[in-house]
């Protein structure tokens, strides 16, 4: 990917936008600058039944990415070990193992065996550059239930090679393990985002504190809810000239008291309501 080409179709392209975002930044988070107005939202949220844990409120920084959706997956699965049955569709490839594999008795098993399955390349293309996901495993659309069909368990490729915390939450850099009802491993769809690079220079990210905060504020969170679940990760903005741009990306699991389970998406850079 040509570094220089992205940079200015990128600037081009989000120069008018960048300047509508600064200005909704200034004017949602300026109220929340003051450590008594912050306060005084919290004590209304808690007034409101709204059940949270722990918030973090330390400074953290971040910027946009940008990465390729790797088209060469097809051609490094030869790489693969003779064990695995594979397919390709569009950009992803299918890997199915020839011979019943075993991941354990139980979720937890499962996750730590598959841990160590995606370090070893003739079993997995660059895993390394992967990590469990707990948060989309558990919240996600594709969430651990058992049925008919069995488990589904999400590794998501790493966004940040300083901060391996940091995943893309998007389909383009993901490893999806389907297995059936007795954890063996019917097969995994893989996916990779490659030429992964910072586009700017590092920007203030808003706190999880003052995330929670702006989506309790945009109305997104119901009286009487628990906040289960927060995760900071890099979601897909838009695509440009075939570059795939990424920004990061406050996510909140919140249940209401019907029972009913959303995700509330805050952009950690601005502070506005990410859909």
């Amino acid at each position: 990917m040509n570094l220089k080409r992205i940079l200015w179709a990128f600037l081009y392209t989000f120069l008018i936008l960048d300047a509508v975002l600064i200005y909704q930044w200034v004017n949602v988070n300026q109220p929340l600058s003051d450590p008594g107005s912050t306060q005084s939202v919290k004590k209304e949220m808690q007034m409101d039944g709204i059940n949270y844990g722990q918030l973090k409120n330390q400074p953290i920084s971040g910027a946009y990415v940008a990465g390729d959706q790797d088209s060469q997956l097809k051609d490094k699965r030869k790489q693969l070990s003779n064990d695995w049955r594979t397919t390709e569709s569009e950009n992803s490839i299918v890997a199915t193992p020839k011979q019943q594999m075993h991941l354990g008795n139980n979720q937890k098993e499962a996750v730590e065996n598959l841990e160590k399955m995606i370090k070893d390349s003739s079993q997995v293309i660059d895993g390394r550059e992967y990590r469990y996901d707990d948060f989309l495993t558990n919240f996600g659309q594709e969430a651990v239930t058992k049925n008919a069909d069995g488990y589904t368990i999400i590794f998501s490729q790493i966004a940040e090679s300083a901060n391996n915390q940091r995943v893309f939450t998007s389909q383009r850099g993901r490893i999806q393990f389907n297995l059936d009802e007795g954890f063996n491993l019917k097969n995994y769809t893989q996916n990779h985002i490659s030429n992964v690079e910072s586009l700017r220079s590092i920007s203030a990210l808003i706190t999880e504190e003052d995330a929670l905060i702006n989506a309790y504020q945009y109305n997104e969170i119901p009286n009487n809810s628990i906040v289960q679940a927060s995760r900071l990760s890099y979601s897909t903005l838009t695509v440009v000239r075939g570059d795939v741009i990424f920004i990061p990306i406050w996510s909140f699991v919140v249940k209401d008291s019907a029972n009913d389970v959303t995700i509330v998406r805050i952009n950690a850079l601005n502070g506005t309501l990410a859909r």
